[in-house]
């Protein structure tokens, strides 16, 4: 059985927890135990989680040669939003509300499927060249919804 390294408080991240409920998994496929211990740690979130995936909205940008990459989930009403796993972000609105301001929730729906996605094997892959990074990540943010909290760049 694989332990989480919890070095220090708050460090236990999304991947570690997902990839120790899928380490014994070798079909990539979320069986009905897998399942119940996504709905005890992540709630009812998990559900739209599974429905972004089943619905194939996650890309996965990668970027050469450097290999750095973010995903990206397509929203409602034609919103884009980027994850950044590793960094523990997501532009959502959600993100910003209940997880950073309010502290409700650690990851959103976007954050989870993101990585389950990946896990599984669901992911679309788009690779672009490194001088692109940027306005990719503009691009992508010019897409996501802003509520009236985010600032508008002019």
């Amino acid at each position: 059985m694989t332990t989480i390294n919890t070095n220090n408080k708050n460090t236990v991240k999304l991947l570690d927890i997902l990839k120790i409920i899928f380490e014994n998994n070798k079909n990539k496929t979320i069986s009905e135990e897998t399942l119940l211990s996504l709905y005890y740690i992540f709630d009812q979130t998990i559900f739209a989680s599974l429905e972004l995936i089943d619905k194939e909205l996650i890309t996965k940008y990668v970027f050469l040669p450097s290999n750095r990459y973010f995903y990206v989930v397509e929203g409602r009403k034609g919103a884009k939003y980027m994850c950044l796993i590793q960094g523990d972000y997501c532009s959502c609105p959600s993100f910003n509300f209940s997880v950073l301001l309010k502290s409700d929730s650690v990851y959103c729906k976007h954050q989870i499927s993101s990585i389950l996605a990946e896990i599984i094997s669901n992911v679309k892959v788009v690779e672009f060249d490194d001088s692109e990074y940027q306005s990719q990540i503009l691009a992508i943010e010019s897409l996501s919804f802003k509520t009236p909290t985010h600032k508008q760049q002019k």
